[in-house]
Formats: structure tokens, sequence, C-alpha cells
């Protein structure tokens, strides 16, 4: 993993020196908290890793340190995924029988005594971390997991192998107590599996809500949108791909309908016979634009799709399958894409080939036209 301490630049290629972790059994993920400082990694072995970034005297990035270590699941654990820092130290992860658990990291006690004990601990890689809920609502694998933006409160969307995308919430957000089902939205057609899942985050010019979203009628959590400048409400919304055994492969918007109480299919992005490896929602921080921009890793291609904001809107309120979203641009590689993932203001998009390269893309200022602005490996 990567904790840069010296580059060395050719051309658009940087080289980059890093930390080697060692872990029980072989990485199947990886997951940042929010400050990109701590790390969490979980295995074949159903173990989960955390690390924590040393930086040196000077501020820059140094190496990873594993923190804590425990054994979370008796099958495979397939995903990890940290909550935002405004609920805590919250880490989610799953496996391959269908569990889901909830840990949260151990409260310090007061005192000068308890935080040397607590450093040490650090140090010695046995920071404790508590399971505060165990959920199973599959038998198959889940594969999958993704903590909400803030504004729509502390839940989780979670999917795997059949086909389903189910969401997760606490009755005590405080206290991470109380995790149940709240809803979930299954495939269209039948013998799906769910192989990537992706967040939309408020836009930049979409009122602020408070945080926590509010109840049904029913007492189950209801997400919320953000209000547009216009006085619309932008429904939460999620993409989700999906294959079938016959190779079909397709990738959903999915919206909150407030009124129906239940997440609605809003807009096709795409449907083919590439596969589908990863999704990467981006942030939007344009004031105006009436479009979001999905990438979806379709085989040795990305491909950058638009989705009209104000479709989601409309698809929602009337509880019907939206439009077809239109593709901007397509990124070509050499091999397999696994992973993609913008930056904070969404005008860069960084890519993982099975070539071993993450190469990071940005459009022409002067053409618009989306292309390869340097290439990262590792030693």
């Amino acid at each position: 993993m990567e904790g840069a301490a010296e580059d060395t630049v050719v051309d658009d290629t940087v080289t980059v020196k890093g930390t080697a972790l060692e872990t029980r059994g072989e990485v199947t993920a990886t997951c940042y908290d929010a400050s990109g400082t701590r790390m969490a990694t979980c295995t074949t072995e159903g173990a989960i890793h955390v690390w924590d970034r040393v930086d040196g005297p000077d501020g820059a990035p140094g190496h990873w340190r594993q923190t804590a270590a425990w054994a979370a699941h008796r099958s495979a654990c397939r995903a990890v995924a940290f909550a935002g820092a405004e609920f805590g130290r919250c880490l989610a992860s799953s496996s391959d029988d269908g569990t889901i658990c909830m840990w949260r990291e151990g409260v310090r006690a007061p005192g000068a005594a308890a935080a040397a004990a607590a450093t040490a601990a650090a140090e010695a890689g046995s920071s404790e971390w508590e399971r505060c809920a165990q959920l199973r609502d599959s038998t198959k694998p889940v594969s999958h997991l993704s903590f909400a933006p803030a504004d729509h409160g502390l839940q989780l969307a979670a999917a795997g192998d059949d086909g389903a995308v189910r969401f997760y919430s606490p009755s005590d957000p405080l206290a991470l107590a109380g995790w149940e089902l709240c809803n979930e939205s299954e495939a269209l057609r039948p013998g799906a599996r769910c192989v990537a899942v992706a967040w939309r985050g408020r836009g930049v010019d979409e009122g602020a809500q408070v945080p926590g979203g509010h109840e049904n009628p029913d007492g189950s959590h209801a997400p919320h949108g953000g209000r547009t400048r216009h006085g619309i409400t932008v429904p939460p919304a999620l993409a989700a791909a999906l294959r079938w055994p016959d190779g079909v492969n397709a990738v959903r918007v999915l919206s909150y309908d407030e009124a129906a109480m239940r997440w609605v299919a809003a807009a096709t992005v795409y449907e083919g016979p590439a596969a589908v490896n990863a999704l990467a929602w981006a942030p939007k921080t344009r004031t105006g634009d009436t479009d979001d921009v999905v990438a979806v890793a379709l085989g040795a291609d990305v491909g950058l799709f638009r989705v009209d904001t104000m479709g989601l809107v409309g698809a929602a309120s009337l509880g019907a399958a939206g439009g077809v979203a239109s593709l901007e641009a397509t990124l070509s590689h050499p091999a397999v894409v696994r992973v993609c993932d913008w930056n904070a203001v969404g005008d860069t998009l960084a890519t993982s080939a099975e070539d071993g390269r993450v190469r990071l893309w940005a459009a022409n200022v002067a053409t618009g036209t989306w292309e390869e602005q340097a290439q990262l490996v590792g030693e």
C-alpha cells in the first residue's frame, strides 16, 4: 500500500515508493476513512486489519502502521467501509456467508494513563474494536458496502450475489446501536449479481438538510435529498451495477421515492455485453450544472456518462423508470480496469487497471476532451 516517501518522475509516469504490509490471508478489499490517513483491509481468512499513517515531522506522508487486527468473520471477508467522520469511528464489513458486521473503535477512558495505554496499544497493533451489530438478510456473499453521504444520515448500502441492494440504519446513531434493515431494492430481472454500488453526493447548489433524515410513518428510516436553488428537492440516489448469467450487464440509478417509501429505478446508465467492474459518481461542484457524471469501468474502457439530475426528480416522484444516460467520453486502457475514483471536486478521475498502473484523467481546458494526465507505478 502506498505511503509515498519519495517520487521519481519520468515523462508522465511517477514511480511511487510505498510501505509493504503483511496481513492474515490474501487481501480482498481496502477502504480509507475521510481523512485518508486511516485504512482498513479485509482478507480471505475473515480478518480485518486497521492501519494508520505515520507522517514525518515536516508533515510529509510517512509509512503505514498496523494499529488493530482481529478475526471478524468465519468465512472470507469481502468488503469493508468506513462511515463518515460525523458518525464517529464506525466500520462495516461483510463476508461470503452473507453476514454484515458493524464495528466501532473502543471508547477511551479519560485521563493521562488511559491515553498512554491507548497509544501503547496502537503502537503494538492491538487497539480494540467492538462489534455493535451483526446482520444477515442474504444467504449469498455480500461483496459491496458503501455508506451514504452524511446529508442522508447514517445509512449503509449493501449488495452482493443475490442482486438486491439493502439499506441499513441504526435506531441510535450516537451509540451506533439498533442497526436494522430499513429498505431494499431487488433487480428488475431475476438472477442478477450486484457487482458495484456508488452513492450520489449532494450538489454544491443543493441546499443542505439536517443530517439524520426522518422517520416514515411505520417507524423506518427515510433518507432525504438536497433542495436546489429553484426549490426542487433532488432525492437520494445510488448507482448499482448488475450482471446476469447470460452475459448482460447493466448500471441502474436508484432514487428514493419518499411518497412510496421505497427505492425506484430512475435511470439506465448502461446496458450491454461489456462487464462492469466499478462505478464512481462524480462530486457535483459547479453551480448551475444540470447533469451528474458517473464513471463506469467497462472491461478495458471507462465510460463517462451524463445523467440528467432533474430526470432523477421526475422518476422518483412518478415511481417509474427514467431515461437513458448519455455517453460523454470513453477512456481506453491497455488492460481491464478494476477501480475508479474521483477527486474531491470531480474534475480528475483515477483509474486502476490490471497492468499495475494508476492513471489520472482530466478534461482538456481548451477542447473539453478527456486526456490522460499521469501514471502512477508502484515499485
